[in-house]
């Protein structure tokens, strides 16, 4: 089962699967997630399984509504897929 859960203060972890059939629901759980924090956030990938284009987008979005929370969002352990997927398409500083 893919989902987002706050480990420790500032961290949201990805637990599954980060695929087209997955995102929907996990972005809401991001959002909601991102909602409570303050100052900074790290979204930590170690938890992910397989991922596909849609867990950039996936990243996109929770890094434009953390920017809107005034939060500064990083990532952690990011897939070596996501981060080709990330070179291929010239998003790859958006990642950090």
């Amino acid at each position: 089962m893919t989902k987002a859960e706050q480990t420790e203060p500032g961290v949201i972890v990805l637990r599954g699967d980060l695929l087209f059939s997955t995102v929907t629901r996990l972005r809401h759980q991001l959002e909601t997630l991102l909602r409570q924090q303050q100052g900074r956030c790290v979204l930590d990938f170690s938890g992910a399984g397989r991922v596909d284009s849609s867990a950039l987008a996936l990243w996109l979005a929770c890094w434009r509504e953390a920017r809107r929370l005034g939060i500064e969002l990083s990532v952690r352990e990011l897939p070596a897929d996501l981060k080709s997927i990330a070179d291929l398409v010239g998003l790859d500083e958006a990642l950090g």
